[in-house]
């Protein structure tokens, strides 16, 4: 994983926290995966895709549907899906 991707991450985990207050973003030191943490509905997943250049949901199968090439989309589409 490089140091872009955990910077694509913490980015999108800074505008999450700002915008989205019922959603707690958490990356652990050294994950490659963003951890949406939501009160009453446990957890999902993001990562930032290298090959694609694009943040995507992450889950048991694998990659899921991708939420956008920057962190300002990425943030707005785990908004629109996560909202309260």
């Amino acid at each position: 994983m490089s140091d872009d991707a955990y910077e694509r991450l913490d980015e999108l985990a800074a505008l999450i926290e700002r915008r989205f207050p019922h959603i707690a973003p958490i990356r652990p030191t050294g994950s490659s995966i963003l951890y949406l943490l939501l009160r009453g509905k446990g957890t999902l997943y993001v990562l930032w895709d290298s090959e694609k250049a694009a943040f995507a949901w992450y889950g048991p199968s694998g990659r899921g549907p991708y939420l956008g090439p920057d962190a300002q989309s990425a943030a707005e589409a785990v908004g629109e899906a996560l909202a309260p």
